[in-house]
């Protein structure tokens, strides 16, 4: 009976059978219409790549190099190493025509911008960067630092000091350009501080070069002592400085002028032995009111010192000033490099200091 049914026809399991074809292969009993998934993003990306699949973050911007970018002062951007754009900043801020005597700050302020750490002796060192409130770089010139610099040099006037006292009033001033202001009230402490070191450095600079002048020239010696007296200087020092003119007035034959600064000498209340040798010169000078020579000064007309040539600028007189400091100059000198902070341009403008808030905010 198997051979006879097998030669009725072909084995419907055979390997020519299709179990999908033939009627209701298309129909709706399997529900086999196709699904409308719409377009899932990353679909495609997620099946070649495979489940599990971990993407890097991109890399951040380093400290410092914001710092730089978005900094508008330039001790941010000397901390950050970017040096160029500081000096750009200092241009814009004060007109300076010369830059060298920053350097020393420039790297300090690189320098203590950054901690380095030594994860194990085998592995490379790590620099990791110190900030203030903001995320802005610490900065290491700040006012209170100025200000024990400040005392120190006046400790070397006191000592008579004066060409140490020089290079420390210069250090300071050149500093001043790059201490951070965080309030409007640091700003105007930092511009008093510009000045003392202005009056100090142009007083000094006139004794220094009164002490180089031989005998021969004893009438601008004389003058020199004068204008030294007219600086605006602390009490104590104001003292000893018009005790020494009242000297060599009186040791030059210029009895007007010595009886003239021991008056002013007496105002100040100095210690009874300058009090005393001050109102025997007054008694001693009185019969005779006269001056051997005369001087290029007028005690009676108010003047400043031009800081290149030494001679008196008269009120009313057209003056030009350092961008930086504001030393005062005769007109010829515009253009020039400053002889008192080193840096600035006799003549040039500036925006003057920047300040930030706390955070580090540019205040207007």
């Amino acid at each position: 009976g198997g051979g006879g049914g097998g030669g009725g026809g072909g084995d419907p399991l055979g390997d020519d059978a299709d179990p999908l074809g033939g009627e209701g292969a298309d129909g709706d009993g399997w529900g086999t219409e196709e699904l409308d998934l719409g377009d899932l993003p990353g679909g495609s990306e997620r099946a070649s790549m495979g489940g599990g699949y971990y993407v890097a973050p991109n890399v951040g911007m380093p400290l410092t190099t914001r710092w730089s970018r978005e900094s508008r002062l330039a001790a941010d951007h000397a901390a950050a190493g970017s040096f160029e754009s500081a000096m750009q900043l200092l241009q814009r801020q004060f007109g300076l025509a010369r830059l060298e005597p920053l350097r020393g700050a420039f790297l300090a302020l690189a320098a203590s911008s950054q901690s380095v750490l030594a994860p194990a002796p085998s592995l490379p060192s790590l620099q990791a960067p110190l900030t203030r409130p903001g995320g802005w770089p610490c900065v290491c010139i700040s006012l209170g630092s100025l200000v024990e610099k400040l005392k120190a040099a006046y400790g070397l006037v006191t000592g008579g000091k004066f060409a140490e006292a020089l290079d420390a009033f210069k250090s300071i001033m050149g500093s001043i350009a790059l201490a951070l202001a965080l309030s409007r009230q640091q700003v105007a402490e930092l511009k008093e501080l510009l000045g003392i070191c202005r009056e100090y450095i142009t007083g000094l600079r006139l004794e220094l070069l009164r002490r180089t002048l031989g005998a021969d020239e004893k009438v601008r010696a004389c003058e020199l002592a004068a204008y030294f007296t007219h600086c605006n200087l602390q009490p104590a020092h104001m003292i000893l400085a018009l005790r020494s003119a009242m000297n060599i007035s009186w040791k030059a034959k210029l009895k007007r002028s010595a009886a003239a600064f021991a008056r002013r000498l007496l105002e100040l209340n100095p210690k009874p032995e300058f009090a005393q040798t001050a109102r025997k010169v007054i008694q001693a000078c009185e019969s005779d009111l006269t001056d051997d020579f005369t001087m290029a000064y007028d005690e009676r007309n108010p003047f400043v010192v031009c800081n290149k040539s030494f001679v008196p600028i008269y009120r009313g007189s057209e003056i030009a000033y350092s961008s930086f400091c504001r030393a005062p100059y005769l007109p010829k000198f515009k253009g020039a490099v400053c002889e008192v902070d080193g840096i600035g341009q006799v003549g040039g403008e500036g925006t003057g200091f920047s300040e930030v808030d706390a955070d580090g905010k540019f205040l207007s």
